[in-house]
């Protein structure tokens, strides 16, 4: 139940978003907003220097902290050219890159 509320607070998903399993349990193994990614690949990718902070939101990989850093590069009027802008090349933004567009 945590889980779900911290998707729906956070993320802003609705609970018919939440990508449950068959016996109505979140995926131990999947990450919740790439299972739901995975679902709906209409909404890839998503260009980091125009989506709105609930698009950006639900890009595997970006968190709040990577989201606000997005969008303070973008408010001082500077856009975000690569991955390198938002951190550290790790395990989390190599995922991001199957996601976004700049």
């Amino acid at each position: 139940l945590y889980q779900t509320d911290w998707l729906i607070r956070k993320y802003n998903f609705s609970i018919n978003e939440i990508p449950f399993d068959e016996n109505g349990n979140l995926s131990l193994l999947t990450d919740p907003k790439e299972a739901w990614a995975k679902r709906h690949p209409e909404y890839f990718p998503v260009n980091i220097n125009k989506a709105d902070r609930f698009k950006l939101m639900r890009i595997p990989g970006l968190g709040e902290v990577s989201v606000r850093r997005i969008l303070n590069i973008r408010k001082s009027g500077g856009r975000v050219r690569r991955l390198e802008d938002l951190g550290n090349i790790g395990k989390r933004l190599k995922k991001v890159s199957g996601y976004i567009s700049f």
